[in-house]
């Protein structure tokens, strides 16, 4: 029964891992909401600026952060000890918390940009909404989470 349980917390952290790395690819943050597109979404300031980033075009270091978690959770799924477990566990709960604040807060608020008719600063209010990206990580980490407790429960 003791080794049931570890195999199969064995294959949560294994199938967070792979859902956490995917996660990395889907769309993160919506940029723009519809009612600023529609308005602004011509603007020369606008050209370039990714309407739906993934992960990977919206941080700089949390996705890099991430992948590592996503590779070190396999790893120690196979080969790690007590020890590298209780440090995946703390990791893992960290990026739980930023990957919920992520969800609740968009990586951007609005654009500053001069329009004459808006007079000072220039600031158009947006509403950006969360991509599906947030969401997956969020199940990735919990199940990876599960499936460290299980091991550790299971030692």
């Amino acid at each position: 029964m003791r080794r049931r349980a570890e195999l199969a917390g064995d294959c949560l952290i294994i199938a967070g891992a792979l859902l956490l790395f995917g996660s990395l690819f889907l769309t993160w943050s919506h940029q723009f909401s519809r009612a600023f597109l529609a308005e602004w979404g011509a603007a020369p300031v606008l050209s370039g600026v990714p309407r739906n980033p993934t992960a990977w075009q919206v941080y700089s270091v949390a996705d890099v952060l991430l992948v590592l978690l996503a590779v070190a959770l396999p790893a120690v799924a196979l080969v790690g000890g007590r020890r590298a477990r209780l440090v995946l566990l703390a990791a893992a709960g960290v990026a739980l918390a930023f990957t919920v604040h992520a969800r609740n807060e968009a990586p951007t608020n609005g654009a500053a940009f001069f329009q004459p008719m808006l007079g000072t600063p220039g600031y158009v209010p947006n509403m950006p909404t969360a991509g599906s990206g947030e969401s997956v990580a969020i199940v990735a980490l919990g199940t990876a989470i599960v499936g460290v407790v299980l091991t550790l429960g299971a030692e």
